[in-house]
C-alpha cells in the first residue's frame, strides 16, 4: 500500500514537472525532469510503469497540448534507460553515462528533423532571442544602449553564429548535469524505499585518463596554426577544447577534495576552492599536474 501511494505521488510529481514547462520555471525544472520516471520505473514492473504514464500523459495533452506529450516521451527514455541500468545493479557511472548519452542523441535527433522536415534555421530563432533581449535596451535618443555596450547587430549575429557552433558543447554539458542530478536525488530516494541503488565513487578518487592531456595540448597546437572560420575543424576545435577544459576542472575539484580528506580539512575548503575556481578557470592547471604527476602520493606520504 505504501509502495502504491507512493508511485502516485511520483507520478503527480512528474504532472507538475510537464506542466511547469510552459512556465518561466522551466529553466529550472528541466534539470529534475528524469527524476520521477527514473524512481517510478525502478520501483515497478513495466505494466505497472505504463498504467502509472498514461493518466499523466492523457491530462498533458489536455492540459498543455500534444506537443507536451511529445516531450514527456523525450524524458521518459534515458529516465528509462537509467531505471534499466539500476534494476540491473550496473555501475552508478554507466547509469548516468546512459541518460546523459540518451538525452543527446535526442536533442540533436530533434533539431535533425527540424531541419529537415520544418526548415528550422536555430541560428535565426538565437539571432532573434538576441535582438528581443537588446530592443528594451533602446534609449530615447536613438542611440541604444545596448550598442554602447557593444550589442551592435553586427555583434549579435557573430554572437548567434557562436552560439550554435558551441552547441555540441552545451548540449554535451547540460545532458550530464540532468542526468547526474536525477541520480544524485534518485538514489537516496529509492534507497528510502528498499531499493539499492550503486553510488559514485567519491569525487576525491577520481582520475581521468593521462591521454586527454594530450588531446589537450594538440587541439591547442591545432588551433594556433588553424584560421578561425565556420570550417568543420574549426568547429570541432571550438568544442573540444572547452569540452577538455571542463574535464580539467572536475579533475582540480577532485584534488582538492583528495587534498582536504588527507589533511582533515574542513569540507567548506574543497567548496570555497572550487568556487574561486569557476572565477578563475586557469586554476585547472592543478587537475593537468594531478593527471600528468604523482600528486597524490607525495600528499598521503607526507600526511604519514
Amino acid at each position: 500500500m505504501k509502495l502504491r501511494w507512493t508511485s502516485i505521488a511520483w507520478s503527480i510529481v512528474y504532472l507538475l514537472l510537464l506542466l511547469s514547462l510552459k512556465s518561466p520555471l522551466v529553466v529550472i525544472t528541466t534539470f529534475f525532469m528524469l527524476l520521477p520516471g527514473v524512481v517510478l520505473f525502478t520501483l515497478l514492473p513495466l505494466r505497472s510503469f505504463i498504467v502509472h504514464m498514461i493518466p499523466v500523459l492523457v491530462i498533458v495533452a489536455w492540459l498543455a497540448g500534444p506537443a507536451y506529450v511529445m516531450l514527456s516521451v523525450f524524458f521518459l527514455i534515458p529516465s528509462i534507460l537509467m531505471g534499466l541500468a539500476y534494476k540491473r545493479r550496473a555501475a552508478a557511472f554507466k547509469a548516468i553515462a546512459l541518460g546523459a548519452g540518451a538525452i543527446l542523441v535526442e536533442f540533436l535527433l530533434v533539431l535533425l528533423v527540424s531541419k529537415a522536415l520544418f526548415d528550422f534555421n536555430l541560428s535565426e530563432v538565437i539571432e532573434n532571442t538576441f535582438n528581443m533581449t537588446a530592443a528594451p535596451l533602446e534609449g530615447m535618443s536613438g542611440e541604444t544602449v545596448a550598442g554602447s555596450m557593444g550589442w551592435s547587430p553586427d555583434a549579435i549575429e557573430q554572437l548567434s553564429q557562436l552560439t550554435v557552433r558551441l552547441l555540441p558543447f552545451t548540449l554535451s554539458v547540460c545532458s550530464l548535469v540532468i542526468a547526474w542530478v536525477a541520480h544524485g536525488l534518485a538514489r537516496p530516494t529509492l534507497a528510502s524505499l528498499g531499493q539499492v541503488v550503486p553510488k559514485l565513487q567519491p569525487l576525491r578518487t577520481w582520475k581521468l585518463p593521462r591521454s586527454l592531456v594530450w588531446y589537450y595540448l594538440a587541439a591547442l597546437l591545432i588551433s594556433m596554426f588553424t584560421s578561425t572560420g565556420s570550417g568543420f575543424l574549426s568547429t570541432v576545435l571550438l568544442n573540444i577544447i572547452p569540452m577538455l577544459g571542463f574535464c580539467f576542472m572536475v579533475q582540480t575539484a577532485s584534488f582538492f577534495f583528495y587534498l582536504a580528506y588527507h589533511r582533515k580539512w574542513n569540507a567548506l575548503i574543497p567548496v570555497a576552492l572550487i568556487i574561486v575556481m569557476l572565477f578563475f578557470q586557469p586554476l585547472r592547471i592543478i587537475g593537468i599536474l594531478d593527471i600528468l604527476f604523482p600528486l597524490r602520493d607525495k600528499i598521503s606520504r607526507s600526511g604519514r
